[in-house]
């Protein structure tokens, strides 16, 4: 005779986390355990609403960061040919051509470019691009990139691609400007390999808050994803340059007057990745006090 009176043994199994990842196409991969389903992210706005409900504070709290986790068979080798096909694609996009002609036209002067200088044995020996005197730029500091390798547990926005692609703009501002100048950047959430990818590039990573005390009126400061409490930190050394933003409309009085003295360029979308400069402008400071905004009718509005 069946037993119908016993009970059901209570399941042990502990329920497995579900991880949310979205890939350079825009798509959402849920999973948990080896099962995976993908849902199409809808409009630009709902992917910038996810990632500011990513890093909010949690009970008032302000989030605790730590160093992304990279996947296990990366290697510095693998990760500098990602790179370099990132970087590829940033400097084919148009939205470089239209940034790298307005800093020609704009900001580098022609008057104060090196020119050849003839030597006596009637070699010529290159000068740099341009002379950092007449932008007022010594170094580059670069806050919140985020990590090129790795990606955040917890159901983080995947934002590899959009740190590869932000660090390519990084490098080709940073030698329009000077070959030479120092790069600085910051995050806690840099592993071992950015660490190796950066030094590979000349770039040097520095801990928090050493990026608050290298940051003067000679600064370019490099944020584009940067929140506003910590733009109104870091705006208050009044950088010579800013790449980031937009500044304008954000219900901040130090952030609106360090926009109002600033003349900008906005970047037109890019189209491989166009969240990675949503809105994305680069400010600096006009030496003749005539404040320029470019806003190109090809420009998105």
């Amino acid at each position: 005779m069946p037993h119908t009176s016993r009970k059901k043994r209570p399941s042990t199994q502990t329920p497995q986390k579900r991880l949310q990842v979205v890939d350079d196409d825009g798509w959402t991969h849920v999973t948990s355990s080896n099962n995976v389903r993908r849902t199409l992210r809808g409009t630009q706005s709902q992917l910038q609403s996810h990632e500011q409900t990513s890093i909010e504070e949690i009970d008032g709290q302000e989030p605790t960061f730590t160093p992304a986790e990279a996947p296990g068979r990366l290697t510095l080798e693998g990760l500098q040919a990602q790179y370099r096909e990132h970087r590829e694609r940033w400097k084919d996009s148009e939205t470089w051509t239209r940034l790298q002609a307005r800093l020609v036209e704009r900001i580098v002067d022609a008057s104060y470019q090196m020119r050849d200088i003839k030597m006596d044995s009637g070699r010529t020996e290159q000068g740099n691009a341009s002379d950092t005197r007449h932008l007022h730029v010594d170094k580059v500091v670069c806050v919140g990139l985020g990590s090129p390798s790795g990606f955040l547990r917890g159901g983080w926005v995947d934002r590899r691609s959009v740190s590869m692609y932000q660090l390519a703009a990084l490098e080709s501002v940073s030698s329009q400007i000077s070959q030479a100048i120092p790069i600085y950047a910051q995050d806690p959430v840099f592993n071992t390999l950015d660490t190796a990818l950066f030094s590979s590039l000349g770039i040097t990573v520095i801990s928090h808050p050493a990026a608050f005390s290298l940051i003067t009126p000679q600064t370019l400061l490099f944020c584009p994803g940067a929140e506003k409490k910590h733009l109104e930190q870091l705006l208050t050394f009044n950088p010579s340059m800013v790449f980031g933003g937009p500044l304008e409309d954000t219900n901040s009085e130090t952030i609106q007057n360090f926009a109002d003295k600033m003349s900008s360029i906005r970047l037109m979308p890019f189209e491989v990745s166009e969240h990675a400069f949503w809105r994305t402008r680069l400010y600096y400071r006009d030496n003749d006090g005539d404040h320029e905004h470019d806003d190109d009718e090809s420009k998105e509005s």
